[in-house]
């Protein structure tokens, strides 16, 4: 299991609708130094990622889908992103975003498919600076998050 916290600035796009949207999908709420906690909990060859950004929490599934590709559920919605070292940090490409209903996988068009963004990097013993953006085709940005984490040591 691996456990961090840290204080990250979120925001939600400036458009009425992508606000709508981001209180509709209960996503955290904007705030410039948000409380944050993130608990990975491995089980099989699936990591449960929970982030909880004050009141608000952000739970997916990640799990690999080829190599140096990563799936990530959330709800119906999944996205699959190819990871690149670069110089100590990990850049993470969208490739394509589907809808999950039961075994049966629909691919969204790239047109209409949301489109996150999502980088770490190094910042110090124990720490990631993070930057995840999340936008929608036609809305624009919908969601960002950024700030250091503080990862807790591994304990054997």
């Amino acid at each position: 299991m691996m456990r961090g916290r840290g204080r990250l600035r979120i925001a939600h796009g400036r458009g009425y609708l992508a606000r709508v949207l981001a209180a509709v999908l209960r996503l955290p709420r904007a705030n410039d130094a948000a409380e944050t906690r993130l608990v990975v909990t491995p089980r099989g060859d699936v990591e449960h990622w929970r982030r909880t950004f004050d009141d608000r929490c952000l739970a997916t599934r990640q799990y690999a889908t080829g190599d140096r590709e990563l799936g990530e559920r959330i709800g119906v919605l999944e996205f699959r992103f190819r990871f690149e070292p670069s110089a100590g940090s990990l850049v993470f490409r969208q490739v394509e975003a589907a809808v999950l209903c039961g075994s049966v996988r629909v691919r969204i068009p790239a047109a209409w498919a949301p489109r996150v963004e999502a980088r770490e990097d190094p910042a110090g013993a124990h720490r990631i600076r993070i930057h995840v953006s999340v936008a929608q085709p036609a809305l624009g940005p919908v969601l960002t998050y950024d700030g250091v984490i503080d990862l807790e040591e591994q304990r054997s």
